[in-house]
């Protein structure tokens, strides 16, 4: 009782001083606590955000705007009588078009040309279904109703960025599945001519751009043309073996090398083009799907690896192979470029890599590896390697058809350890 006492008088008599010690103690505390608490930039946070967005969008506008092109062809397939009971919803493709479109108004797009290919086909089933039975087409319709499942719900504002682009992916799915089905049956039937009407749909556009027949998308091609076709990748390769042991020999002994990215007449003569000029982004996380494979925003910068900021830089290569910045990191990284011929023609590619790659020729995916020893690897790295010397670190070629004027590469490099390379050469 007595220290009791003793320590109530010892308070009271310091309380001042035992107060001044508890306030600083939890200044310290709190203080202590913020100069530990890691500083977020709020402005490159921004960036980032910003530039998701973008590259959402831009993912997005392409999907849409081959929505649009579908419809354009389904529609071309369809004889008078299918036309004239039509009310499509009208789409101008200068509203999928404009830079300033939000995703939620190409989501929004995206499903009234949905909406659009539904009534399309509701109309094909519904004049399949008279032919069959002795009813008026009110009746018909309302049958045909019935058997429809509801699209999915349109929640455009409240959906984040990569759902909102899985919805346009599967509207687009859709779609195709509904032109190509569409196909086979004129193809099985024998009636209609689609190629011929896909053949003028430019010139269908072109005529109706002015008058009310919602028919045709005003400014929107066919999605079948010549640079889409599957032929246009032509399916002549030449493999390497089962073990890579073997490289494809170069056309030439001493082949004449030139590092360019312009085939054109009256240029300077080579047997071997390497391609050695590229933005390339990375690393990112070795898994998961990452913005480059979205859209390609050469503006954009994201969070890669163990949340480093990452941008794309211009890399231009004067000795072979090219090498991306940063390859002691383990990581993803993607490339890309525009490769300007002056006449459509086929060209060879030869593609090699370490250690995983994807290469995609205007926008179609020409080659994917995923083999992981590669015993030519070392060659990239051995003193006095004729292969490096004769820029011929390959593991595939194939024969493409390149398009007059801009054809685009992007590729994706995975790297698991401190050394990678891609290699791009073109040759006749």
């Amino acid at each position: 009782m007595v220290m009791h006492s003793f320590i109530n008088t010892f308070v009271k008599s310091y309380r001042y001083f035992w107060c001044s010690v508890v306030f600083h103690a939890g200044m310290i505390f709190v203080l202590g606590h913020i100069a530990l608490k890691p500083v977020v930039d709020n402005t490159i946070d921004q960036r980032v955000k910003i530039s998701m967005s973008n590259t959402y969008r831009m993912n997005m506008q392409q999907g849409v705007k081959h929505i649009a092109q579908i419809q354009n062809d389904l529609v071309n397939t369809l004889d008078t009588e299918v036309k004239q009971n039509l009310k499509l919803e009208p789409i101008i493709a200068k509203d999928i078009e404009n830079p300033k479109v939000t995703s939620s108004q190409l989501l929004e797009l995206a499903r009234k040309i949905s909406e659009n290919i539904r009534k399309i086909e509701r109309e094909l089933r519904v004049q399949d279904l008279q032919k069959a039975v002795f009813m008026p087409r009110e009746d018909v319709l309302k049958k045909v109703l019935l058997m429809e499942i509801g699209l999915p719900a349109y929640r455009g504002n409240t959906t984040h960025g990569s759902a909102m682009v899985k919805m346009v992916k599967d509207m687009e799915e859709r779609a195709q599945n509904s032109l190509r089905n569409r196909e086979s049956e004129v193809k099985r039937r024998g009636v209609g001519n689609s190629a011929l009407a896909i053949e003028k749909s430019d010139e269908l556009n072109t005529a109706r751009s002015g008058d009310n027949d919602h028919n045709i998308i005003k400014g929107i091609g066919s999605s079948i043309d010549k640079d889409s076709e599957p032929e246009n990748v032509h399916i002549k390769n030449n493999f390497v073996d089962l073990w890579l042991d073997h490289i494809p020999p170069v056309n030439s002994q001493h082949p004449k090398k030139v590092a360019g990215r312009i085939l054109k007449k009256g240029g300077q003569y080579a047997d071997r083009v390497f391609v050695n000029s590229w933005y390339i982004i990375g690393p990112f996380a070795l898994s998961g799907k990452h913005p480059p494979e979205y859209a390609v925003d050469l503006e954009a910068i994201y969070y890669g690896k163990d949340n480093i900021t990452v941008g794309w830089q211009y890399v231009s290569n004067s000795q072979y192979p090219l090498i991306p910045p940063q390859v002691d990191k383990a990581g993803v990284f993607y490339g890309y470029t525009e490769i300007m011929l002056d006449r459509e023609q086929d060209v060879w590619v030869w593609i090699g890599a370490d250690d995983f790659a994807s290469l995609e020729l205007n926008d179609k995916l020409i080659w994917n590896s995923d083999v992981f020893n590669k015993k030519f690897n070392s060659l990239a790295y051995a003193k006095n390697s004729s292969e490096r010397s004769n820029w011929n670190l390959t593991e595939f070629k194939r024969l493409v058809h390149f398009k007059a004027g801009r054809n685009t590469f992007k590729f994706k490099l995975t790297n698991s350890d401190t050394t990678t390379f891609f290699s791009l050469v073109l040759t006749k």
